[in-house]
């Protein structure tokens, strides 16, 4: 397998946009990675188009916006994983040798539902704790952390903290969908989606485009003089025996990730994980390896996770303030963990030197992507 780096990436800002088309914000995110990448639209030999949209053909459709060039467009849902899967196949292809160039981009807009099928729809109750049949995801993540919660001591100050440390980092980025700082008192506060769960403690879901291009390293040698971080692994996997698409699904792959890369969870210098929902912060710190399971709390109350600690979390704002339009979200971490090598994060720049980074997604169904970027 051939070393693939990645040259460019660019990201229309995520949020709510009624008045753009999936097709408009898909072609700015990519003429903004062309432009990153220092590369024309005719270099790009193929493309995978991470997207949860119904209908057929969204990355042809975006692509076709940028101009016809006879490219291989794949198209890849795999639920909040599917940008992520996406940038998979482009590193994949390119290590094959199959092209030296690629692209990886993901796109989503927030369908616009009927008035007749919404008009006095009333939530539908969840069923028993635990049964994923009945309960919406809101109220399986509000269960998990009662329990987490009870099992170890965990405080509602410290499962705060996660939201009150993601939100800060998203008041730096522009590119995020929340861009308000808010206090622990505020999260605590705010309404109460699923008890214990407030709506501070729940990431938004939105529009929005990323896009990301891989290449060889003498491709990139050619054109740019940037950083081009190596990815270092590229590891997917789906729900193992023990049905825990949680710690165990994301401890495997990090266990084969750090194998890979030759390295160790006390090496990673940035990690931007799946937050959908903050107790998913804690629990994917402790599969990830940087803390002994439970104490996922503590790494948040002693600081370990902000900029300017060992370990920073989602410097981003992670799902919780950048976003999660599902079809993007994976691309965008790995957009963010470039400008991050680069130091180009202005406000939210990382201050020691960012030379080992985790993009880390799990996906509704059973499934987690982890990638490493090296420097």
């Amino acid at each position: 397998m051939r070393e693939v780096v990645v040259i460019g990436a660019g990201i229309h800002r995520y949020g709510v946009f009624p008045e753009k088309s999936i097709s408009d914000m898909g072609a700015h995110a990519i003429s903004k990675a062309l432009e990153d990448a220092g590369m024309k639209w005719e270099d790009i030999e193929t493309a995978f188009c991470g997207t949860t949209q119904p209908g057929w053909s969204t990355g042809h459709l975006v692509c076709g916006k940028m101009g016809l060039t006879g490219l291989g467009i794949m198209n890849i849902e795999n639920a909040s994983a599917s940008g992520s899967s996406a940038f998979r196949e482009a590193y994949l292809t390119v290590a094959s040798g199959a092209h030296d160039i690629a692209m990886a981009f993901g796109v989503d807009k927030i369908p616009t539902p009927s008035k007749s099928k919404t008009d006095g729809e009333k939530p539908k109750a969840a069923g028993k704790a635990g049964d994923k049949s009945f309960a919406s995801p809101v109220q399986i993540f509000a269960d998990i952390t009662r329990r987490y919660m009870e099992s170890y001591g965990t405080t509602m100050d410290q499962l705060a903290g996660v939201s009150v440390k993601n939100h800060y980092n998203g008041s730096l980025n522009p590119h995020a969908h929340f861009q308000d700082a808010v206090t622990l008192e505020e999260v605590h506060q705010a309404r109460m989606i699923a008890d214990p769960l407030t709506r501070l403690h729940c990431c938004p879901w939105g529009d929005g485009a990323a896009a990301v291009i891989v290449c060889t390293k003498e491709k990139a040698a050619a054109v740019t003089d940037k950083v081009c971080p190596v990815i270092a692994a590229s590891v997917l996997k789906s729900t193992l025996p023990d049905d825990d698409p949680l710690f165990s699904l994301t401890q495997l792959c990090a266990q084969i990730s750090y194998e890979k890369a030759g390295v160790g969870p006390e090496d990673l210098d940035l990690i931007e994980l799946h937050d959908a929902f903050t107790i998913e912060e804690l629990i994917y710190a402790e599969a990830l390896g940087l803390c002994p399971r439970g104490e996922g709390g503590r790494l948040v109350e002693e600081g370990v996770t902000t900029l300017t600690g060992k370990h920073p979390i989602n410097s981003s704002g992670g799902l919780l303030a950048m976003g999660h339009p599902l079809g993007p979200t994976g691309v965008g971490q790995v957009a963010e963990i470039l400008w991050q090598m680069r130091g180009e994060c202005g406000k939210r720049q990382i201050v020691k030197p960012v030379n080992l980074a985790m993009a880390h997604m799990v996906g509704a169904g059973g499934v987690c992507v982890i990638h490493l970027l090296k420097k």
